[in-house]
């Protein structure tokens, strides 16, 4: 059984890839940062399902690094502009960015 068929979101290498800490919730996330310049969230709801891929960004310059907060609901991304922002997923389950940094 392929549990990720949706892989095909990215159209070119995948630099690096996070799990985040769930906490008890009934979720599973994953953050994937490409050279195509998008984050990509991936979400399960339980063990077995598909997992579907939701595109965070595409920020136009590679991405190097995800990385989330200890508790999960900060995301941390460095891209290819030597910006970093930070996001947090809203209550409708759109991620929207909080802060980020001047290179």
């Amino acid at each position: 059984m392929d549990c990720f068929p949706a892989l095909q979101m990215h159209t070119d290498w995948v630099r690096d890839v996070a799990w985040a800490p769930n906490l008890g919730l009934p979720k599973s996330t994953i953050a994937s940062a490409s050279q195509d310049g998008r984050v990509i969230i991936w979400t399960v709801q339980t063990e077995g399902d598909q997992w579907n891929g939701k595109v965070l960004k595409d920020f136009q310059t590679p991405v190097w690094r995800v990385s989330w907060s200890l508790t999960g609901n900060i995301l941390a991304v460095a891209d290819g502009n030597n910006n970093v922002t930070l996001w947090n997923e809203v209550v409708d389950g759109e991620w929207v960015q909080v802060t980020t940094t001047d290179p």
